[in-house]
């Protein structure tokens, strides 16, 4: 009897265990098919050695009136190295603290310059010589705004050798474009000394 119920224990071990390992093999491959459902982070991808990457930091925008440099005392405002900065960079630029320091140190430098040569004008040059350079540049300021254009050149080209032929004049008068400039530079220089002795008041003692 003892016997008999060891090999009936026998053959069923030989009848379970196909069935048990059929049914692990599928389990173990529908594991392996499944698509990763868990919440956990993939650590795979993970580069032990690697460094962290520094953090950029947001530089702070100052006020247009704050000053960012001096020269010989001389303050330089924000607002005059952001206007210079987004006429040297044609608009693509115009916040002086959002470049690099080394960039700010040379937009500094170029600022400067001006503030130098006026220092030295006003030690070097005499009373007479900076008259002369105001009034060249008020002269130059004004022609900037004032404009002569080709149709008035021509009507005074006109009146002139129409005044040349009736005081019989034996020199030939130029053609009209050899002279154009020259007229025209002419007029504006009559026209901008009009404008400024207008309403003026002269009193010879």
């Amino acid at each position: 009897m003892k016997k008999l119920c060891v090999l009936l224990g026998l053959s069923l071990t030989v009848l379970i265990s196909p069935v048990s390992a059929d049914a692990l093999k599928n389990s173990l491959t529908n594991m392996l098919n499944e698509k990763e459902t868990s919440s956990m982070v993939d650590l795979g991808n993970i580069n032990l050695n690697g460094k962290p990457k520094p953090v950029q930091q947001v530089r702070k925008t100052r006020s247009s009136k704050a000053v960012i440099a001096t020269v010989n005392g001389h303050k330089i405002i924000k607002k005059q190295a952001d206007d210079y900065l987004k006429k040297r960079t044609q608009g693509k630029v115009s916040n002086f603290d959002a470049i690099a320091p080394e960039q700010q140190k040379r937009l500094v430098y170029e600022l400067s310059l001006p503030v130098l040569v006026l220092d030295a004008a006003k030690k070097e040059l005499s009373d007479i010589e900076k008259q002369a350079v105001y009034t060249r540049t008020w002269m130059k300021k004004e022609a900037l705004t004032t404009t002569i254009t080709d149709e008035e050149a021509l009507i005074a080209y006109n009146q002139i050798t129409k005044q040349a032929q009736e005081n019989n004049a034996t020199a030939p008068v130029p053609p009209f474009e050899s002279v154009k400039d020259k007229l025209k530079l002419q007029m504006m220089e009559k026209t901008i000394v009009g404008k400024l002795m207008k309403d003026v008041e002269i009193k010879v003692l």
